[in-house]
């Protein structure tokens, strides 16, 4: 799979990722996703943490891949999250201390633009309480679990918000998508930085999503390959989607390249000659 990510400015750098078969029933073959970054002037540090991680090779060292099937998102990490323990590995302590080293593993605040939201086929940084280096492809529209809480009262109205808020936090605390939780008060929580979106490849993310995951073994099959009993996430894909490699490209057309029929209009997002005008 050959995963492109463009901005919205023709004059920046696009991002070509190659992704081996997996899950959902690759077997094996290369496939094509296009992402489009989203514009500087909303997502400006985002936008260049995730080019900064490319440029320095941090997504094509070792296995990165798609790894997390949570219904609601498939999500990606870079190497080495599949040696960790937490995906039924080896590996413990905190995985990626190169990239922390070069100040490159997480956002340095909670970057969100209400004009970029999280609708269905765009992408985010996951985890809290700051997002990162993992992201996720948003299979539905969750913005109001992942965007501000100004959007939620908005759509909800001040009752309804609060009912919601009740039923999600009554505990007192929320996970985020990466397995790191904060505390938060009355549905008061940061957003998931949304960078940028899909606008090839919908067939390869829907064939992604429909990848078996560990929710489907039988209960109490939970040990890692070290043979511990750590309890493993029930959203892990069964064979997860490596990433093979990721390069920025440049002057990249998208009406020149491939299968106008994997461009499509779901979840917001329109034909070639209306996506840029989108968000």
């Amino acid at each position: 799979m050959t995963v492109v990510l463009d901005d919205d400015d023709d004059d920046d750098d696009d991002v070509d990722v190659d992704v081996g078969g997996g899950g959902g029933g690759g077997g094996g073959r290369e496939r094509e996703i296009i992402f489009q970054l989203a514009p500087l002037d909303a997502m400006p540090h985002s936008v260049y943490l995730f080019l900064s991680q490319i440029a320095g090779g941090y997504w094509n060292r070792g296995a990165s891949a798609f790894v997390i099937n949570a219904g609601h998102v498939l999500q990606a990490c870079p190497h080495p999250c599949l040696e960790h323990e937490d995906l039924g590995g080896r590996m413990s302590g905190y995985p990626y201390t190169d990239m922390k080293r070069d100040g490159l593993d997480v956002v340095s605040y909670q970057e969100y633009s209400t004009m970029y939201p999280h609708l269905r086929y765009t992408i985010g940084y996951a985890g809290r309480p700051r997002s990162g280096p993992e992201f996720y492809i948003n299979l539905m529209d969750n913005t109001l679990d992942h965007g501000t809480r100004e959007e939620r009262e908005f759509r909800m109205g001040p009752r309804g918000h609060a009912a919601w808020a009740k039923e999600a936090f009554g505990g007192g605390g929320w996970g985020g998508e990466g397995g790191r939780g904060d505390d938060a008060a009355g549905g008061d929580i940061e957003p998931y930085p949304c960078f940028g979106k899909v606008i090839r490849g919908f067939d390869v993310v829907d064939e992604i999503a429909k990848g078996m995951t560990r929710a489907l073994l039988p209960k109490g099959n939970d040990e890692g390959e070290g043979g511990g009993a750590r309890r493993l996430d029930d959203n892990i894909l069964l064979r997860p989607v490596k990433i093979v490699s990721v390069a920025i490209l440049e002057n990249y057309d998208p009406k020149g390249s491939g299968n106008d029929s994997n461009v499509k209009e779901e979840g917001g997002l329109k034909e070639d000659e209306d996506i840029n005008d989108e968000l």
